[in-house]
């Protein structure tokens, strides 16, 4: 008894550290955003906003719970990722020429109907791979650990909660 006491203890302790390591570490990847999002304010832009926010990300090439812009315009798209859930993938340019993967998964929403040219919005979860920048949670958070990521194409909202 008093080695299954030590093992629930154990994992206990575990697990608070790593919730505690994890608020820490939202805090201070996307201090901004926080603020926001917790005050209620909406965070959907439009495919005509400032991409910014998103150029700073990819400058700073550190993961950012959630960043967002507009005025991102589609350059190529990429073939589907079939393994696990499916996703669809394309790469956008910033308005400092550099380029963005995007990636989302249409196994949770609709298919977002996109295609070179189209100028989009998006906010996600961004990260910095060993290929570049790259934005993913481009859809709502089901168990609601993050904001609702989303694509904006054509005056629409794709996956913005649980559409």
């Amino acid at each position: 008894m008093k080695v299954i006491t030590k093992i629930t203890l154990g994992v206990l302790s575990f697990a608070m550290v790593l919730t505690s390591y994890q608020s820490a570490e939202a805090k201070r990847g996307n201090a901004d955003y926080q603020g926001k999002y917790q005050q209620g304010q909406s965070s959907a832009v439009t495919d005509t906003a400032s991409d910014q926010e998103i150029v700073r990300a990819v400058n700073s090439q550190r993961r950012l719970n959630f960043v967002e812009g507009g005025s991102l315009v589609v350059t190529k798209v990429l073939p589907d990722d079939t393994n696990g859930n499916e996703h669809q993938k394309w790469m956008v340019r910033l308005s400092n020429g550099k380029t963005m993967q995007a990636v989302y998964n249409s196994d949770m929403c609709p298919r977002v109907p996109v295609k070179e040219g189209d100028v989009i919005a998006m906010g996600g979860e961004f990260i910095w791979t060993s290929r570049g920048a790259l934005l993913h949670w481009l859809h709502h958070d089901p168990r609601g650990n993050r904001p609702d990521g989303y694509v904006y194409l054509n005056g629409k909202f794709y996956c913005k909660d649980s559409n």
